[in-house]
């Protein structure tokens, strides 16, 4: 009987505590983008990467800004895309977008969370995702 009245603090503890982080408008950070494979694109500076991204459920992405173009392609969930100079876009599992270089945007997944597969071109040695201001 004491354990279970532990367990359900300390339940009611992380819910208030996620309640209030949602309220205060703090989404949850999404994770580490896990990299899968990287090559060299011949003849330019530049590699080619493809990775996973996961999201938790409403996590975002802070605003950024890539330093080479994007291909994403969403495998579960869905995440919006909040690009300077768009609308809204909310892409769902099955479908794909792309991001330009140094767009600033903030990626947020829905209420389900979101797993994207991410391809990117970059300059090795160099940053990929550099914060944006607002």
């Amino acid at each position: 009987m004491t354990r279970h009245r532990y367990l359900l603090v300390i339940a009611a503890v992380i819910s208030v505590q996620s309640v209030q982080s949602f309220a205060a408008g703090k989404a949850p950070a999404a994770k580490e983008t896990v990299v899968l494979q990287r090559i060299p694109v011949a003849g330019t500076d530049r590699e080619m990467g493809m990775g996973i991204s996961e999201f938790p459920p409403n996590a975002a992405k802070p605003r950024h800004k890539a330093t080479g173009p994007e291909l994403c392609y969403v495998l579960e969930g869905e995440v919006t895309l909040l690009a300077d100079g768009e609308p809204p876009r909310t892409v769902h599992a099955g479908e794909s977008w792309a991001m330009p270089t140094n767009v600033a945007h903030v990626t947020t997944a829905g209420p389900a969370g979101a797993k994207v597969l991410a391809t990117w071109a970059w300059v090795p040695g160099k940053p990929f995702n550099v914060p944006a201001s607002n």
